[in-house]
């Protein structure tokens, strides 16, 4: 299997507007690596259709701490949000499940 390198990003308040809002931006968080992953028949049975019409897996090394601070991931010139996060640190992977669509190019 082939893994490219994956990046993960929070969105943390960096400052004040004038008029005292507060002004956000993603800032890196930690990195890993890690590959996209297909749906198996059992999970498009499982699972609503709109869920796997609409999301991805990616499977990862990264902790399941880092993953729970990260807002988005980097991966493969794109932004995706995380949406759910599957596994903990007992197991060697880590599936994360990202938007497909609406992902925002670096």
């Amino acid at each position: 299997m082939r893994f490219l390198p994956l990046y993960l990003f929070a969105n943390q308040q960096t400052g004040l507007d004038p008029l005292g809002n507060p002004i956000n931006e993603l800032v890196r968080t930690g990195e890993s690596i890690g590959r996209f992953s297909s749906w198996t028949a059992e999970e498009i049975a499982l699972d609503n259709r709109q869920v796997t019409q609409n999301n991805r897996k990616i499977i990862t090394r990264a902790t399941k701490a880092d993953l729970l601070s990260a807002d988005k991931i980097e991966f493969e010139d794109r932004y995706h949000s995380i949406t759910e996060i599957r596994g903990d640190d007992t197991t060697r992977w880590r599936i994360v499940v990202v938007n497909r669509y609406g992902s925002e190019t670096t």
